[in-house]
């Protein structure tokens, strides 16, 4: 079949159909149908489907069309990519306080729930992340302060009694914090409860993984100065992935903790 266009574009063609693609993904249809369903112009309809079918992306079975397997993945795809750009246009703004050669990814944002502290309660978000910590089984996290006391007294009973595997990478400051202001709980939490402490000069965003035992969760922390400017959550197999990555890379660089003597 001679294509409808020496300049077909198969992005650009599945943006323009899109509408098409969708109605055929519910069903098979003939181009009566189509015009009816799509409110168009049979000539309209024509030109559409004979771009399509030129990419087969459609196929006429019978006197109706209906999506081939190529049509159902391209539909997918820039479902997907649509949904993609929708994301990062929505956190945006926020990007803008993650230094431009830090990690970040997609997977993170697509699908991802994003929040933001009000300014009465800054620390508000991570009250969740208490919650999920409560019933984590394990957890690996980066950090560059202590911004909920919960959190540590929760980390220092779960990890001595044994029923929290954790690891954390911290930055040089707050490592010396802790080692001034909680040297029992630092020794006891990495001798007797294994915890697997790092140490770097620095982390351009906070980033949490939290594996539960029906789920797991990554969270990052976008910080202003030293603030949480927001935190963006993720349950998706793509975003731990992503997650899980990111945490090796930080850890990769950074140096044991011994616990205090």
């Amino acid at each position: 079949m001679r294509s409808p266009s020496p300049s077909l574009d198969v992005l650009e063609t599945v943006t323009r159909r899109q509408d098409l693609l969708s109605t055929l993904a519910n069903g098979a249809r003939d181009k009566r149908d189509l015009v009816d369903r799509l409110e168009c112009s049979r000539s309209t309809i024509d030109r559409a489907v004979r771009e399509l079918e030129w990419l087969e992306f459609i196929e006429r079975n019978d006197g109706r069309y209906r999506l081939t397997a190529a049509g159902r993945l391209a539909l997918s795809e820039h479902r997907r990519s649509v949904s993609v750009f929708q994301s990062i246009g929505e956190v945006g703004p926020l990007l803008r306080e993650i230094p431009r050669d830090a990690p970040m990814s997609t997977s993170l944002l697509d699908g991802a729930d994003v929040s933001e502290p009000p300014p009465h309660a800054p620390n508000e978000p991570l009250q969740q992340l208490a919650c999920y910590l409560d019933r984590a089984d394990r957890v690996r996290a980066s950090t560059t302060a202590e911004r909920l006391p919960q959190l540590r007294k929760r980390l220092h009973e779960r990890t001595i009694d044994g029923t929290l595997d954790a690891e954390l990478l911290v930055t040089d400051d707050l490592a010396e914090f802790v080692r001034t202001e909680y040297p029992e709980q630092l020794h006891d939490v990495i001798v007797d409860g294994g915890v697997d402490f790092h140490v770097v000069d620095s982390l351009p965003y906070e980033l949490t993984i939290v594996e539960l035992p029906t789920e797991s969760r990554v969270f990052l922390f976008v910080l202003q100065e030293s603030d949480i400017k927001a935190i963006i959550e993720n349950d998706t197999r793509e975003a731990i992935e992503w997650g899980n990555e990111v945490y090796r890379r930080f850890r990769a660089r950074g140096t044991r903790l011994s616990p205090p003597r």
